[in-house]
């Protein structure tokens, strides 16, 4: 089972800028607190004035190797596989950000290539799927 790190990003202390200049300007990015789970890093963005958490799926290139295509199907899209495509980044990964309602769990599976079904490997936890002997990625916001 993959490590859970925590990161807060932001707070109510001002920062400086890298230069050493005068504090920077709060931003919305600053407004919110960032969770990473497990080593590829699902990223978790809590909004402080929504009842939202913004959700990065991604998966490693070593996951998707020379996938043409990966979307995220879950119970936030009632698993529609073509719902929420993946994009890929410039190291082979991909990954997509989805806006979830907090206070949830949300079981989800990537379709790599509409044919190959892959959990995601910092899930925060598995369940066992209701179709076939495999488990399902668990995302708790």
């Amino acid at each position: 089972m993959a490590k859970t790190t925590i990161k807060t990003q932001g707070g109510s202390a001002a920062t400086r800028s890298a230069r050493g200049g005068p504090p920077a300007r709060k931003t919305k990015q600053a407004e919110a607190e960032t969770v990473k789970t497990g080593t590829n890093c699902m990223k978790k963005t809590y909004s402080k004035t929504k009842n939202t958490c913004k959700v990065t799926f991604s998966l490693p290139q070593a996951a998707v190797k020379d996938a043409r295509s990966v979307c995220v199907a879950g119970e936030f899209n009632d698993w529609n596989i073509y719902a929420n495509p993946l994009k890929r980044r410039s190291d082979g990964s991909f990954s997509l950000s989805i806006e979830l309602e907090r206070g949830r769990q949300y079981q989800f599976r990537y379709l790599i290539d509409d044919m190959y079904w892959e959990n995601d490997w910092a899930a925060d936890k598995y369940v066992p799927s209701a179709f076939g002997d495999c488990d399902n990625s668990v995302v708790v916001v």
